[in-house]
């Protein structure tokens, strides 16, 4: 009976910790910005893809700090068009995808 309630214990650590892992990083250029509904469109290799923003999101430039050691926590507000970034994203209801973490590089340009 012991073994009964260790193995249905494991059972439900691992089926509340797949959502844990089911995010994924998506990489692309924003291409649009609804500030009403928090949401930005990333043009990525799979196409247009809208991700929700949410107020516990992580927004953070990359090398933004003095000599580039340290990052920098942003709002909402510094997400800007045409800027490229990584997000960290999973799945919700209805098919969206929201954010944990949105991160783009500062300072480094190709040209």
């Amino acid at each position: 009976m012991k073994i009964k309630k260790i193995i249905t214990g494991l059972l439900a650590v691992g089926l509340f910790s797949l959502p844990a892992v089911a995010d994924f990083d998506i990489d692309g250029q924003i291409t649009q910005i609804n500030d009403a509904k928090k949401t930005i469109t990333i043009a990525g290799p799979s196409g247009n893809v809208e991700i929700q923003v949410f107020p516990y999101t992580e927004l953070k430039g990359d090398d933004c700090g003095m000599f580039g050691a340290w990052d920098t926590h942003e709002k909402f507000s510094a997400l800007k068009v045409g800027m490229f970034v990584s997000v960290d994203a999973i799945p919700q209801a209805q098919g969206m995808l929201g954010a944990k973490e949105i991160e783009w590089q500062c300072g480094r340009k190709a040209y």
